[in-house]
């Protein structure tokens, strides 16, 4: 029996890692890390004020305090503070020698120009420490992780202007089929549209990943063997749907043996989604996922997706949630991993859709998650846990 991590596993060994370059921060959002991101400083910097307010010994609080001077963000204090004076200080701004304590501007009671009261002795002290947040050499940022939004403040907080990031591959996307037409055209009889391509461009783009459309090739031997010759050149991965089985005009597997390709994997354990073929040629890969949309979206998840990243040398672990079943699930066939699309409500509980298979494309439409039913087991019963992956 073919069994899912089996096959996954030898798709991630047969990755040879991609070299690396460097791109400005801006450009680095979605790529790989391949750089410990270090601090070269303290942050803060200085012990600095969380708040408008005073600056003073919190041992004075009881007491009326003498306002020496405004201390402005970005400007450094002039003078200590002493027994019973206070310095006011905006957010930000470096916190004078000798003050130990801010009380917030809304509990100061004025009482003139010079002096002020603090009306609230429980204050916290309302100070951001000199490297609180980190210090000076400490790891920020450790390589292998996809870079967001999220990381690029860290990063120019550390001075970093340039990242050192894996170089993306580039994949070709490829549909073979005779009765295939693009989805600007009303297909006739025989004819359907061209909807997995367009499906995997979007995965990919969700990815950040650069691709090039090849477009629909006819059900024939020779030009099905062009596309993927030319298609090498410029491509690291070719992506083929359908002609991956083993139909009359299914040329898939002969066109990448006629290419020197070494077929790696020809079964998935998965379904829907069994038929697919992975293959390799020094550091070219090429994809034969199958025609149903449903499949075809569900391999690229399951294998193009970890393939692409470990390719980038990125430490991405596939998003697996515990949710529990609303209702029974049944299914007949249980030899293989089942991957069935579900929407997972804001509970971590799993509502069923309407789903009749592989070829069934607009369930995905109302599916947030893939619910995976482990290899052997026939029912779910209502209340019990299963993994899901939102998608």
């Amino acid at each position: 029996m073919i069994i899912y991590s089996n096959v996954i596993d030898t798709i991630k060994q047969a990755a040879t890692i991609l070299f690396t370059e460097k791109v400005s921060l801006l450009n680095s959002i979605n790529r790989v890390l391949q750089e410990d991101i270090v601090a070269d400083i303290n942050m803060p910097p200085f012990d600095k004020s969380a708040m408008d307010g005073y600056a003073c010994r919190k041992e004075d609080l009881d007491n009326e305090l003498e306002v020496l001077e405004i201390i402005q963000a970005g400007r450094l204090p002039t003078k200590p503070i002493g027994k019973n004076q206070c310095s006011k200080i905006m957010t930000g701004a470096a916190v004078p020698d000798g003050a130990n304590c801010v009380f917030m501007i809304e509990d100061a009671q004025v009482l003139n120009e010079n002096s002020v009261k603090c009306n609230n002795l429980q204050t916290k002290v309302n100070i951001c420490y000199k490297g609180e947040d980190y210090k000076l050499g400490n790891l920020l940022i450790k390589k292998g992780i996809k870079i967001s939004p999220s990381h690029i403040g860290t990063m120019a907080g550390a001075g970093y202007t340039s990242i050192l990031v894996s170089k993306t591959p580039v994949v070709g996307i490829m549909a073979t089929g005779t009765e295939l037409v693009e989805p600007s055209k009303t297909p006739v009889a025989g004819q359907i549209r061209n909807s997995n391509s367009y499906q995997l461009m979007a995965q990919l783009q969700t990815l950040g990943i650069r691709y090039n459309y090849i477009g629909t090739i006819a059900d024939d031997f020779e030009q099905i063997s062009v596309s993927f010759e030319k298609s090498l050149a410029n491509n690291d991965i070719v992506i083929i749907t359908g002609g991956a089985s083993n139909g009359d005009f299914d040329f898939v597997p002969a066109i990448l043996k006629k290419h020197n390709f070494e077929v790696l994997v020809d079964q998935t354990g998965v379904q829907p989604g069994n038929p697919m073929t992975f293959s390799k040629k020094n550091q070219k890969y090429c994809f034969g996922l199958s025609g149903n949309p449903v499949s075809s979206f569900v391999q690229f998840e399951l294998f193009v997706k970890p393939f692409i990243y470990k390719l980038m040398n990125c430490a991405w672990q596939t998003p697996r949630l515990k949710a529990t079943l609303s209702k029974d699930f049944c299914r007949q066939k249980a030899g293989r991993l089942g991957i069935i699309p579900v929407n997972l409500l804001e509970n971590n509980i799993i509502e069923e859709i309407n789903f009749h298979g592989s070829a069934h494309i607009n369930a995905l439409a109302y599916a947030n998650a893939l619910m995976e039913v482990p290899e052997n087991v026939t029912i779910i019963k209502q209340g019990e846990t299963v993994y899901v992956r939102p998608i």
